[in-house]
C-alpha cells in the first residue's frame, strides 16, 4: 500500500491488537486488499467491525476493553461486541457519523474546554472541545461502553478521554519499537517483508516476557539492543558451528564465524596429531639443515621426521589444503 502520511509510506498493510500496558502483540491480520474487504460485504458490517471482532476472537466473553481509533469504532460495533462478545469498546468517532446528535457539533455555543454528553442504550458518546485550539474550536467525539456517567476528572476532562489516553497508545509504541532496532532489509518480495516484520515482532515480544520476568525475580533486564544481539548468536550459534565442518564453505566465512561466535576453527583428520608452530614449546636448538657456521637456532620441528628446522627449510600450507 501506499500511505503518504506514514513514516514508511510503501509498506504491506497489517492490523495489529496490543497489550496496552506492555505493548505486547496479542494478534495480527494482514489487509488482504480491497476485493476481499469491500466496506459493505460480509453481513452488512463495514471493513473496521470486522476486523475487530476477527483480533478480538480470542478474548471474548472475558469482560475485556479494548481501545479503538475512528477508523474502527461505530455504534454497531459497540453493541455487537457488547452483546454478543462480552467485551467493551472505548474509541473516537468521526464527525460525520449519522449516530451524533446535531446538538453536539454546534461550536458557536461552546465553550472551550467544556463536554456534553449523551447516553443511549448501554453506551455514551461525549463531544469535548478541546482547550489545546485557542483560534479555531475543535470538537472530539467519543463513544464509550464502559462509561456510563457524565463524569469530569479534576484536569477538566472527561472521564472517558482520560481513559482512552492511558490506553491508546500500544499499538504505536510496537510499531515504533520495531522501527527503532529492526531487521528488515529492502526487499521487493512482499514473502521477505512479512518475514522480517515476524521476526521483529517476535523479538519485541520475547524482549516485553524477558523484562517481566527479570523484575518478577527483581533483577535488572538489559537493554533492548544488547538482548537482540544476545539472542542472534543463540540462534546461529548451532547452526554457524555445522557450517565450520563443511569443506565447501571457504575459509574467510570461516574465519568470521570464528571471530563473531567464538568457534574453534576446525582441524583436518591428518592434522589432528600435529602440532601448530606458533605453539611449539620445544627447547631452542640448532637448525639440522643449515651450515653448522650460521648457527641459527630454532625451536621448530618437522612434523614428519621431529628435527628442528629453521623458517628458511619450512614450507606452510594452510589447514585446508587438500594435499
Amino acid at each position: 500500500m501506499y500511505i503518504p502520511s506514514k513514516p514508511a509510506k510503501y509498506g504491506i498493510k497489517l492490523f495489529l491488537i496490543c497489550d496496552s500496558k506492555s505493548k505486547y502483540m496479542l494478534r495480527a491480520i494482514p489487509y488482504l486488499g480491497k476485493e476481499d474487504t469491500q466496506p459493505q460485504a460480509r453481513g452488512g458490517i463495514n471493513v473496521g467491525h470486522k476486523i475487530t471482532k476477527d483480533l478480538t476472537e480470542p478474548y471474548h466473553n472475558r469482560n475485556r476493553n479494548v481501545t479503538t481509533d475512528n477508523w474502527f469504532s461505530s455504534v454497531p460495533l459497540v453493541t455487537d461486541l457488547l452483546h454478543n462478545c462480552g467485551m467493551i469498546l472505548v474509541g473516537t468517532v468521526k464527525a460525520n457519523k449519522k449516530e451524533i446528535p446535531q446538538e453536539m457539533k454546534e461550536t458557536r455555543t461552546r465553550m472551550v474546554g467544556s463536554s456534553a454528553f449523551s447516553s443511549v442504550n448501554d453506551m455514551t458518546l461525549v463531544s469535548y472541545c478541546k482547550d489545546t485550539s485557542r483560534t479555531k474550536k475543535k470538537l472530539v467525539y467519543l463513544l464509550s461502553s464502559m462509561h456510563t456517567q457524565p463524569t469530569i476528572m479534576p484536569n477538566g476532562k472527561p472521564e472517558i478521554i482520560c481513559f482512552y489516553n492511558e490506553t491508546k497508545g500500544g499499538v504505536d509504541a510496537f510499531d515504533q519499537m520495531c522501527a527503532i532496532y529492526s531487521v528488515s532489509r529492502k526487499t521487493s518480495r512482499w514473502p521477505m517483508s512479512i518475514f522480517y516484520g515476524m521476526i521483529n515482532s517476535c523479538v519485541i515480544n520475547s524482549w516485553i516476557i524477558y523484562k517481566e520476568n527479570q523484575q518478577t525475580i527483581g533483577s535488572k533486564p538489559i537493554e533492548r539492543r544488547f538482548y537482540m544481539q544476545n539472542m542472534a548468536e543463540a540462534l546461529i550459534k548451532a547452526w554457524a558451528g555445522k557450517k565450520m565442518f563443511n569443506t565447501r564453505i571457504p575459509r574467510t566465512i570461516k574465519t568470521v564465524i570464528n571471530t563473531v561466535c567464538n568457534i574453534p576453527l576446525p582441524v583436518r583428520d591428518d592434522q589432528a596429531s600435529l602440532t601448530v608452530m606458533a605453539e611449539s614449546r620445544a627447547p631452542t636448538v640448532r637448525c639440522s639443515l643449515c651450515d653448522r657456521a650460521k648457527d641459527r637456532k630454532t625451536r621448530h620441528r618437522c612434523q614428519g621426521c621431529t628435527r628442528p628446522v629453521c623458517p628458511q627449510h619450512i614450507y606452510t600450507w594452510c589447514v585446508d589444503c587438500p594435499h
